[in-house]
């Protein structure tokens, strides 16, 4: 049974959810269609919980997380981004790094490479293939890539060869 402090919990957030809405919706000069501001939220809403669930790394803890004992670990994971060993996406003003792309010594899984060019050679965002990677979709049963890049990358790769090609 839900309490009386959660419901209020639940109302204030609501409030506070309206209340910025409303504040980004007004600062854009022009009308923005409802459906544009349920996507964007969706997408938040994903980011939100690829955060929650593997952790969503600035490029400076992702350079951390993979060894650099620079002063300038940022650098490290920068320089994998831009060989295409790594996926980010734009949160507010920085990159954002799924911490879902490092296996357990810290590197870059080598499948984020391979999925990085189907993506790129079918058009696909690096946004668009995270948002891709962490919904089921009915290649793998109904199962997220996602869930599948450390135990069978070439089935994920030989899925996202297909699912990215098809055009509508």
């Amino acid at each position: 049974m839900t309490t009386v402090a959660e419901l209020a919990t639940a109302h204030e957030r609501l409030r506070e959810s309206a209340r910025a809405v409303g504040v980004a919706l007004s600062s854009v000069a022009v009308y923005t269609e409802p459906a544009v501001a349920r996507a964007v939220q969706a997408e938040q809403n994903l980011y939100g919980r690829i955060e929650a669930e593997f952790g969503m790394l600035s490029s400076t803890d992702a350079g951390k997380r993979m060894g650099s004992r620079s002063s300038a670990p940022r650098n490290l994971a920068t320089t994998a981004h831009r060989n295409k060993a790594l996926v980010a996406v734009r949160r507010g003003n920085y990159l954002a790094y799924p911490g879902f792309q490092f296996g357990p010594d810290g590197k870059p899984l080598a499948v984020i490479a391979r999925l990085r060019e189907i993506a790129e050679d079918n058009g696909w965002s690096e946004a668009g293939l995270v948002q891709w990677l962490c919904s089921p979709t009915t290649y793998l049963d109904g199962k997220r890539p996602v869930d599948r890049l450390a135990t069978d990358p070439d089935r994920v790769v030989a899925v996202a060869a297909e699912a990215l090609a098809v055009s509508w």
